[in-house]
């Protein structure tokens, strides 16, 4: 059922932002939650937005949510996954050097 589909992956988007620290508090709606951290994110925008607006269609919305959606929430999963993984990694090498950085000070 792509409807379910595309719900499943949101959650899992909210999964990943709550691991990487930016969780969505009990009384935000996804559109709130996003808004607050999109500033905060070392990511492009374009793909979580796109899969938020697919969760609000899908969930919110009586109109057909067809194989095409669920696909592209699918690739917007993935490209926001890789950019979150991305971000952490370069925030460690960040890290890394500074610490290298101070141990030689």
């Amino acid at each position: 059922d792509p409807r379910r589909a595309v719900i499943a992956c949101y959650a899992r988007l909210e999964r990943a932002l709550a691991a990487a620290g930016f969780p969505r508090r009990l009384a935000e709606t996804q559109e709130e939650h996003l808004g607050r951290i999109l500033g905060q994110l070392d990511i492009e925008t374009g793909s979580i937005r796109r899969l938020t607006d697919l969760f609000t269609r899908a969930k919110y919305s009586q109109h057909e949510v067809d194989t095409r959606m669920k696909d592209d929430a699918i690739a917007a999963l993935v490209e926001v996954r890789d950019e979150l993984r991305a971000s952490e990694a370069h925030r460690q090498e960040v890290e890394k050097s500074l610490a290298l950085g101070t141990a030689g000070s």
